[in-house]
């Protein structure tokens, strides 16, 4: 019988708490140089969290990791695009 190790989802939890207590505080910092970076970095860090453990990227087939990538990819053209012709429609 083979054992598959499981994910420890507590700590995963309890590490997107503190990265959302740690998000809070560094809101209230009035610097933007010091600001955006430290929340840029924080949001990513959780979103990786989120994607690997609770969306199951890290124990599933890669083939996933990549069509979702793909996808994530391939929508950044379509944002840009949106961005600009947008103010332009509603003239």
């Amino acid at each position: 019988m083979e054992t598959t190790k499981r994910p420890n989802y507590l700590f995963v939890f309890i590490a997107l708490l503190v990265f959302t207590l740690v998000e809070t505080l560094v809101s209230y910092v009035q610097q933007a140089a010091i600001k955006f970076p430290t929340l840029v970095v924080l949001s990513i860090v959780k979103v990786l969290l989120v994607l690997l453990y609770f969306m199951h990227l890290k124990f599933d087939s890669k083939v996933f990791t990549y069509l979702f990538v793909g996808g994530c990819v391939l929508s950044i053209p379509l944002i840009l695009v949106l961005t600009v012709v947008m103010p332009l429609i509603q003239q």
